[in-house]
């Protein structure tokens, strides 16, 4: 472990470059585009350039929740060398291990999460992203462990052997996803030549015996300075921000590798024009289209003709693709859009999820997709729809909200590749002027003949069954030519203009002005009551504090016919897909207009959400409410619907071995959650009168919860909760007579207890839970700082040292009242009962060691950090609604709970801590429950004790004498 000494000396180091001359070049910001939130109003922006060609991108934000950085690497699984397909990927999980200059394994880990933090990494074709987020107070000395992985990254030999197992299982988990199973395919029967057709995840076949020479050759050959992308955000001034990149990124080393270009098309000839089926895992019945792009369409950042395409392929109003095929019971959704394989490739993509009636009929879906397109082609796009893109492209980014420091650094560094430092983001995110060239050119590249066509669907259904073998997913699939006379019939067909383009968008908003431009600061404002009567209560919130045009709306409503039961959930899953049909054409442009409305439900509440910009939200709400009251479906659509629903409860068998595992326990632990088997047999059992009497009768009496937060005044929310109550008009549901859920309290002097199951998925899940107790403000302030200080020990032991998994987490839970530790893991090689002995192993060593497993050094540096998260707001407007509607409504209104919470937390001892812990994890707390389901292991690589008898094990194999045995 590194000393403080030389952590102090590398520090020191660092800071003392901040004295020499700028070893970097300010970049004059070209971006136009100008952030008009009044809360982002102190939000500074630099950009810089070291000398190492290394480009970064700063932003000083003094509300901050947490600093955070992201570096992009434009090295991608595409420059794998062929001897070790996943070497990129493999590089990615190593370099997170340690550096010369902090040789403890997973040391930035636990930098970063005992400093309330979070990290990842992914790979992508051509580049690689690293981020961090921790609290402010550590986000100079975290930045020096994460510029340390890229300039002298250790690669120790452990290392390298360790880390083969994790990438080993994220492969295993990834075999029996049907979408990367298709994606697969699609890299099998493409070119080649391409290096797109390699292995990208990597596995232990294909890095197995990796020398760690060859990962440090091509780590040194591949990644350099001039190839990286670093965003910096912080609370800090410009200034300090600027010389802390210079100080500890500018012995980034610096390579004479070009970045690689790949002139190579991703597809062949003989795949254009042809159809490829797919036996899908799950049920699933889904119609791709894909078309190859050019790289000049790529080149091109400002041309935003695949958005304006995809809108109006996509589009949800009456007469579109979607209407008719829907009408015609032949899909139950679509997609269209642009989807890039890296800066320079990649495809447009229409995709239909299908019906089983629109298996058989894929000919007339292709008729109707190229009749619309051809329309398309022959009327071009129509500048109005260049126009709506444009305001909104712009009105979003003027007036956005904060993003988690983490997504905003990931995202901007992934970008940051694709446009000049000088301009970014603007050329990225707005069109610039309407060019029907370009868009006729697009629509034009959209033919028939040089389309890829891919169908994923039972074979009974197709009645084509696969003929190859996708070597790495083991997905089975056949190829088939498309008649050329059906395609060059495509060609020509079309249909009425009339049909085709959705209308101006009524809802794109004109009327941004706040209500109030005063900013406070309040972590958890108290919001008004303005409604307690025998109909519901309701609060509201006028926003002071982020200061954007917009609500976040949640209204719930607690019904007699809510009881949570099997039959009721099928119910009421049935009735929301009801309610969201009804609105789709409203939805398909509000959401376009960054406003959205979803309905949903939540133990016995059925919940609507709106949220987005506030000056048409009122009639987004009127229109939603008049769709709960009389959206309805034929008898014909109902079944169909029920059809699909019961695909997707079917499918639930197949989920991941750990979700399956979840469900179980929440199964036991609550009286609201039924089996995935009970609402199956439930929703097969319902009739068309059953949903039309539920229907009827559902809000018919009532009790509403509503939070009302946002750009609106005292006035405006009366004027809200009048318009529910006149719309709705439903009879009061006294508070006497609501149900409330009821939680399992596991006897203290009985268990510990293990619930043992089967499934047949790919893997197994282990999932231990304690139960600690009653909530108290004492007992939850020690069973957050455990939580804290175990996580971190509990993934490296189980997944880096023990090579058990790939998802290896533990966590802290507070649910009706009581305290619960959980720790889980999805194992492709460990039998559930032994990753139960683990986790049983890995807490003794806590209760027999515990201060030099959580020193009190470390109780209060963990202590503070999450004090330091507690006290921040939410970062955005619908993270606050959620936070005032669960302590109005979970907690009764207490607006002061967080506050308890930190003053528990600030006035807890050591002793008492390392007391209440052990309790909490030692053997004398019986009150546990061990969920095993048991999958199935990936070939070779299972190991389970059989069951045997004594003389069944004596004729399973041969008697011999040590002589025969030395002969």
């Amino acid at each position: 472990m590194k000393s403080k000494f030389f952590l102090f000396i590398s520090l020191f180091a660092s800071f003392s470059l901040l004295a020499e001359a700028p070893s970097y070049e300010e970049i004059i910001d070209r971006n136009s585009l100008e952030i008009r939130t009044p809360s982002l109003a102190s939000r500074k922006t630099a950009k810089i350039r070291l000398y190492n060609g290394l480009e970064v991108l700063i932003i000083s934000d003094p509300d901050a929740s947490q600093s955070a950085a992201a570096l992009a690497m434009e090295v991608g699984s595409w420059s794998d060398p062929d001897e070790y397909p996943g070497m990129a990927h493999f590089t990615e999980h190593l370099l997170f291990m340690a550096s010369k200059t902090y040789p403890e394994e997973n040391g930035y880990f636990k930098q970063v999460t005992n400093n309330g933090g979070m990290l990842n990494a992914f790979t992508t074709s051509d580049r690689t992203v690293y981020t961090f987020c921790v609290n402010h107070d550590a986000f100079p000395a975290t930045l020096d462990y994460f510029s340390h992985m890229f300039i002298d990254p250790l690669f120790s030999q452990s290392g390298v052997g360790r880390e083969l197992h994790a990438v080993d299982q994220e492969h295993d988990k990834n075999i029996e996803n049907d979408g990367f199973r298709e994606y697969m395919v699609l890299k099998t029967t493409g070119n080649p030549k391409h290096p797109n057709a390699r292995f990208a995840t990597g596995n232990a076949e294909t890095l197995g015996g990796i020398p760690r020479e060859a990962v440090i050759k091509w780590y040194k050959e591949n990644y350099s300075s001039d190839k990286a992308h670093l965003v910096l955000y912080a609370a800090l001034p410009l200034e300090e921000l600027k010389e802390l990149a210079a100080a500890h990124f500018s012995a980034m080393p610096l390579n004479s590798t070009p970045k690689a270009t790949f002139s190579e098309r991703l597809t062949t000839p003989s795949q254009r024009g042809s159809i490829t089926y797919i036996t899908p895992v799950k049920e699933v019945r889904e119609l791709g289209i894909y078309w190859e792009l050019p790289e000049s369409f790529f080149a091109n950042i400002e041309d935003k003709s695949d958005a304006l395409l995809s809108y109006i392929l996509s589009s949800r109003h009456p007469e579109s693709l979607y209407s008719k095929l829907k009408q015609a019971e032949l899909i139950d959704t679509l997609y269209a859009g642009c989807h890039p394989f890296s800066k320079e490739s990649g495809f447009y993509a229409v995709d239909f999820v299908l019906t089983p009636k629109g298996v058989g009929q894929t000919d007339q879906i292709l008729e109707a997709l190229f009749q619309t397109v051809n329309t398309i082609k022959e009327h071009g796009i129509p500048p109005y729809i260049f126009d709506e893109a444009k305001n909104m492209a712009k009105l979003d980014y003027e007036y956005q909200g904060r993003n988690h420091p983490f997504a905003f650094v990931t995202d901007a560094a992934y970008r940051m590749a694709e446009e000049p430092l000088e301009t970014f983001p603007q050329m990225s995110i707005l069109p610039t002027e309407y060019h029907a060239n370009d868009c006729a050119k697009l629509v034009r590249m959209l033919q028939p003949k040089t389309a890829l066509y891919s169908l994923k669907a039972p074979p009974a259904e197709t009645g084509v069954y696969g003929n190859q073998v996708e070597k790495w997913s083991g997905a089975k699939y056949t190829v088939q030519q498309l008649d050329e006379k059906m395609l060059a019939s495509w060609e020509e067909t079309a249909t009425q203009i009339s049909t085709v383009y959705p209308k101006q968008n009524p809802y794109i908003p004109s009327d941004l002005t706040l209500v109030t431009q005063k900013r406070e600061k309040e972590e958890t404002p108290i919001p008004s009551l303005l409604v307690d009567d025998e109909f519901g209560k309701v609060y509201f919130w006028e926003d002071g504090h982020y200061l954007v045009p917009e609500v976040s709306w949640i209204f719930s409503f607690k019904s007699p016919r809510i009881d949570r039961s099997a039959h009721q959930i099928a119910l009421i899953n049935l009735f929301e897909k009801c309610v969201s049909d009804h609105m789709i054409a409203t939805s398909y442009y509000t959401s376009a207009a960054s406003l959205s409305s979803h309905v949903g439900d939540n133990d016995y509440k059925f919940v609507l959400y709106i949220n987005g910009f506030s000056e048409k939200a009122p009639v987004l709400l009127e229109q939603v409410i008049e769709g709960i009251k009389t959206c309805t479906w034929t008898k014909e659509e109902f079944e169909l619907q029920r059809s699909l629903l019961v695909t997707e409860y079917e499918n639930f068998r197949k989920a991941s071995p750990l979700t399956q595992a979840v469900a179980l326990l929440e199964n036991v632990l609550f009286d609201i959650y039924p089996r995935k088997e009970k609402e199956l047999e439930a929703l097969r059992s319902l009739s068309y009168e059953d949903f039309l009497n539920f229907k009827a009768k559902f809000l018919q009496q009532a009790y509403a919860e509503v939070l009302l937060a946002g750009n609106m005044t005292q006035e405006d929310a009366y004027k809200t909760w009048n318009t529910v109550q006149n719309k709705l008009h439903y009879l009061p549901y006294p508070k006497n007579e609501h149900p409330e859920r009821s939680f399992l309290v596991l006897p203290s002097h009985r268990g510990p207890y293990k619930l043992q199951e089967k499934a047949d998925t790919l893997g197994h899940g282990a999932v231990l839970v304690l139960q600690e107790g009653p909530f108290s403000f004492d007992k939850n302030a020690s069973s957050a700082i455990l939580a804290k200080g175990i996580s971190e020990d509990f993934f490296n032991t189980l997944r880096t040292k023990q090579q058990t998994a790939y998802i290896a987490q533990s966590t802290k839970m507070e649910e009706d009242g009581q305290l619960f530790q959980l720790f889980y893991v999805q194992s492709s090689t460990h039998q559930p009962d032994e990753l139960i002995a683990r986790f049983e192993l890995f807490l003794e060593d806590y209760v027999k060691d515990f201060e030099s497993k959580i020193s009190e050094g470390q109780f209060d540096n963990i202590r503070t950090n999450i004090i330091t998260l507690a006290k921040k707001p939410p970062d955005n407007l619908a993270g606050m609604a959620g936070r005032l509607y669960m302590l109005a409504f979970k907690y009764d209104g207490d607006f002061y709970h967080t506050d308890k919470k930190i003053d528990a937390l600030a006035e807890l001892d050591y002793e008492t801590f390392k007391r209440d812990s052990i309790s909490f994890i030692s053997r004398s707390n019986s009150k546990r429950i061990a969920i095993m389901l048991e999958g199935n292991s990936p070939e070779g690589k299972g190991f389970r004790y059989q069951d045997i008898t004594a003389d069944e094990l004596k004729t399973s194999g041969a008697y011999i004498t040590w002589k025969a045995c030395n002969e």
